[in-house]
Parts: C-alpha cells; structure tokens; sequence
C-alpha cells in the first residue's frame, strides 16, 4: 500500500513551506491564521458538499470550493477531497486544484526562500 498519495503529500509540501516562511520571517504571522482558518473551512465545505451530494441536497458550488482553495484553503482543500473521497474522480476538478495547488507551490516557496518580499503597509 502507498503510505501517502498525492493530495497528502501536497498538502504536506504546502504546510511545511509555509512554516518555513512564517519560521524565517519571510510572511508576517497573519498568513499562517489565513491560511489554517481558510484550511479548517475549505475542508468544512467539502465535508458538507460530500454529506449533500450523498443526501441528494443542495450543494456547494464547485466556483466556491475553487475560490477557498485558492484563498489559502488549499491545505484543507486537499486533505478533504482525500478523506472524504470528494471531487477525485472529476478530471476538470482535479486540474483546476492542481494548478491552484502549483500556485500556492510557487508563492510559498519563493517566499520561503526570500525571493519574494512581503510588504505589508
């Protein structure tokens, strides 16, 4: 058996770069609370379209899961669609949180590797 599959290791990647910039100083503390706060509801979301999806209810809008995601929720993102199975099966889907996930990839790790400054006013 794999002992982690893609999405986890991702998240894994996401978390460990952003802890890296917030230990170096390269992000100001703010980030990591966006980030764990938009983590904790994005995977809330997905545990809620999932319920739905399997009650035959109202469901969250793919757009919604998307804009969490790329709003920092990624991480939470990620795990959710793991845990709970959801959204792994539909190719647009997993794409589209690929590249949200290279995204965040990029802005992390320049930031922890100080190539990108983070000015805040």
């Amino acid at each position: 058996t794999r002992l982690m599959n893609p999405r986890s290791a991702t998240a894994l990647l996401l978390a460990a770069l952003l802890d890296l910039a917030l230990v170096l100083g390269t992000l100001p503390l703010w980030c990591g609370g966006v980030y764990g706060a938009a983590g904790l509801l994005s995977f809330w979301l997905y545990r809620r379209d999932k319920a739905a999806a399997q009650a035959g209810n109202w469901r969250v809008s793919e757009t919604t899961l998307y804009a969490f995601d790329a709003c920092g929720g990624i991480i939470g993102g990620l795990l959710a669609q793991q845990h709970f199975r959801h959204k792994t099966r539909k190719q647009r889907f997993a794409a589209t949180t690929l590249v949200i996930a290279l995204l965040h990839l990029l802005w992390l790790g320049s930031a922890a590797m100080g190539l990108v400054a983070f000015a805040w006013p």
